[in-house]
């Protein structure tokens, strides 16, 4: 057997299991149990490869009594799997949950006893370690070392042998990883040391190590190339810059406002008012610039100084010159609020009959703002009956519509009396092209309504100097308003 000579435990005989003089056994049969380990709780059977444990058995009558292990562990008594005697000194070999049996033949099936104890049996000690299973990026392993570019992730296994329940990883990043696996990105460049320290935590405390491998992953920058991804246009007309990777946010200072130019698509400049960190992501720069809706360009240029944009591996943005602003919105109704006090680039229009257009100032009636285009019309009788009819058509800030883009149409209108025609026309003044439609019943006396004539769908003609037209009829001998706001017709 595996142990030539026996390790004989002083025996504590302390009460262990709940076995104990049963009062439904007859005195007389003389049938008691006594079952002993050397601890008194059963939570406290744990020991480590190589460890002992003694148990006594001390009942009393006439019975047969045999202990049983599995092997590799064995009773040092006499090397075996099986004894008989009335102490069982035990030597445990392999790690697991160990049962140890013990069998009690009274000669009889109703007093017969059978028991088993469940010790835990961990590794002599814990021994952390661990091993990369996963390296998400580009990367070379050199004498045992890992050197990669930045924004890689590495999955990182405990390999810890003595059952280890505990983790803690030593990371230079200030996540906490707690997990037998941790996935890490690294994107600062530099050298870094990884460490684990494993432990356990049930059902024995303590006995834990901790491993460091020093210098372990070295970081190099990107050779992926640092520029923008995409600039888009809110509808405040801000620009937001998203680059392919995240900023330095600490290179990041008033100077850096100057690197930046934009220009319209005239070539005219437009003024950066600010600059700043998207609040939400480290990816995204905001060039706050007053509204407008033109298509637009920005430049960047290196300072050579403070305030150059950096990823956060240390890599400085390329620069570019005129690149456009993707999915800006060009709103040609420049003054679709009326908030300047004017109904430019509208004029009284073709009057059939009278009235009137004015900018009234109303921050409680205006959808947007404090202003609103009011259109009076005067009663007026045709011979045919037909009511009231006033034109309003653009007289300036002609644009171009083509296929090649979306388009929203989109204004507010609200009739007050009865006006039972409203209709919008697109024109062309170079070709006398020209497509319209009538909004017979989407006014509602009183109250606003939103029309939408395009919902940022292509439009199917192409016109070169378009203008917008709108034909009012109100009922005979009736002086209704029409208010008019919030006007929006958008390249998208």
């Amino acid at each position: 057997m595996k142990l030539k000579g026996t390790n004989i435990l002083t025996i504590l005989f302390c009460l262990m299991t709940a076995f104990s003089c049963r009062p439904e056994f007859e005195y007389d049969k003389i049938t008691d149990i006594y079952v002993f380990s050397t601890e008194s709780n059963a939570n406290d059977l744990v020991t480590t490869v190589g460890g002992n444990f003694s148990f006594t058995d001390a009942s009393r009558g006439e019975y047969v009594r045999e202990w049983t292990i599995d092997g590799p562990s064995y009773f040092t008594n006499n090397d075996d799997t099986v004894l008989t005697e009335h102490i069982a000194h035990v030597r445990f070999e392999k790690t697991g949950i160990v049962p140890i049996n013990i069998t009690l033949d009274f000669g009889d099936e109703s007093l017969n006893f059978d028991s088993t104890f469940y010790v835990t049996v961990f590794d002599s000690v814990i021994t952390p370690d661990f091993e990369v299973i996963d390296v998400e990026g580009d990367y070379i392993i050199s004498n045992g070392k890992y050197i990669m570019e930045s924004g890689a992730f590495v999955t990182f296994k405990s390999t810890s042998k003595g059952f280890p329940d505990t983790f803690k990883w030593i990371t230079p990043s200030d996540q906490n990883f707690n997990d037998s696996i941790a996935r890490i990105e690294f994107v600062k460049p530099g050298i870094y040391d990884i460490g684990l320290t494993a432990s356990r935590k049930e059902p024995v405390n303590g006995k834990g190590g901790t491993i460091t491998k020093s210098d372990f992953i070295e970081v190099v920058p990107s050779t992926v190339p640092y520029r923008v991804d995409q600039m888009t246009q809110s509808e405040e007309g801000n620009i937001f810059v998203k680059f392919n990777r995240d900023l330095d946010l600490t290179e990041i200072n008033d100077n850096t406002v100057n690197n930046f130019s934009i220009e319209d698509a005239d070539g005219n400049a437009v003024a950066i008012n600010h600059l700043a960190i998207s609040g939400e992501v480290n990816n995204t720069l905001i060039l706050f610039i007053d509204p407008t809706f033109s298509q637009l360009f920005v430049t960047y240029q290196h300072a050579n100084q403070s305030g150059d944009v950096q990823s956060i591996d240390g890599v400085k943005l390329e620069e570019f010159t005129k690149m456009a602003v993707e999915g800006y919105q060009h709103n040609f109704f420049t003054n679709g609020s009326f908030e300047n006090g004017t109904y430019a680039p509208f004029n009284d229009g073709k009057w059939v009959g009278s009235g009137a257009m004015s900018v009234i100032k109303d921050g409680n009636t205006a959808v947007d703002g404090d202003h609103y285009l009011e259109v009076d019309f005067n009663a007026y009788q045709h011979n045919n009956g037909n009511g009231s009819k006033l034109t309003i058509e653009m007289t300036e800030g002609y644009f171009p519509i083509t296929s090649e883009y979306n388009y929203t149409f989109e204004f507010y209108a609200k009739a007050v009396g009865n006006i039972r025609v409203l209709k919008v026309t697109l024109k062309d003044e170079d070709s006398s092209s020209s497509m319209n439609k009538t909004f017979q019943d989407q006014l509602i006396d009183g109250e606003w309504v939103k029309i939408t004539y395009f919902s940022n769908e292509p439009i199917s003609k192409e016109f070169i100097n378009a203008n917008v037209q709108f034909d009012f009829i109100a009922e005979p001998n009736e002086t209704p308003q029409l208010l008019v706001d919030h006007l929006v017709f958008t390249q998208h």
